[in-house]
Formats: structure tokens, sequence, C-alpha cells
């Protein structure tokens, strides 16, 4: 079993020698990710399902991944640094897509993060392709279903 204070040196460790997270890296995961969610919803090629599908990935992530702030709070001195660079790119959908979002994680430690950030694109796989199913069984009105980012409050 591993030690829980040697853990949270480790983590520590990483997030003090992180360098520029490697947006363009998690730019082709993403993107190859949303290819398949388009596909196996049968949207491929449709931009309006693209937009909505990254824009909706972005709130599945903002939702979901908070969580993992759980771990990062046992690291007092750290923390508020941390919180404040999430909360800037949660607050700037316009600056910061998905992308940005695991790129971030990754750096902070990848051998936490980049397996934990792979099992959530799995589990939110089927109801984003849901999702995208569903818009266009509805006439496929993308753009009309777009995240009230400014109402959400994602900050």
């Amino acid at each position: 079993m591993a030690d829980p204070d040697l853990e949270l040196a480790a983590l520590r460790a990483a997030i003090l020698r992180r360098g520029r997270p490697d947006v363009d890296a998690a730019a082709r995961v993403v993107e190859d990710y949303l290819a398949g969610v388009l596909d196996d919803a049968g949207a491929a090629g449709n931009a309006g399902a693209r937009r909505w599908a990254r824009d909706r990935l972005r709130l599945f992530m903002v939702v979901s991944w908070g969580n993992w702030f759980g771990v990062l709070e046992r690291l007092p001195r750290e923390y508020p640094m941390l919180r404040d660079e999430w909360r800037e790119l949660v607050g700037d959908p316009a600056r910061f897509g998905p992308e940005d979002l695991v790129a971030w994680w990754w750096c902070l430690q990848p051998a936490m993060f980049e397996p934990l950030v792979a099992a959530q694109l799995r589990e939110m796989g089927p109801p984003l392709r849901d999702g995208v199913a569903g818009v266009l069984k509805d006439g496929g009105n993308f753009d009309a279903r777009m995240v009230d980012w400014p109402a959400f409050g994602a900050v």
C-alpha cells in the first residue's frame, strides 16, 4: 500500500517543477475523442455538432473534474495558486477550451492525472454521444443549445 505522505510529497514536487502544459498534445487527444463521439452519434462532419460537443465536453470537465481538487487541497501552500489557475481556465471559455483543461491537469502530475483524464473521457463518451444524437433527432439546432457560460457561473 502506498504511503499517502509520500504520494503528497511526489505531487508537490511534480507541481513545483512542472513546465508549460502541452496544449498541442491535449488538443490532438480531444480532437480524436470528439471525432469518435461524433462518428458514433452519426454526426461526423457536422460543424454544429462539433461545436456543441466541444462545449458540452468542456461543461462535463468543469463539473466532474472539480472533485479532483480534494487531492490538491491537501497541499495548503500550492492549493490557492492552483485554484486560481483553474478558475482562470474555467472562467474564460472563449479562450480556454477542453484541451486547455486536459493539458493543465496532465501538467500537474502526469503519472496521476493522465490516467484519470483518460478514464473520465471514457465515462463521458456515451452521454456525449447520446446528447449529440438527441439534438440531431430533435432537428439539429446545436447552436441554440450551447452552454450559457456566464449564467452557469463556472467560477
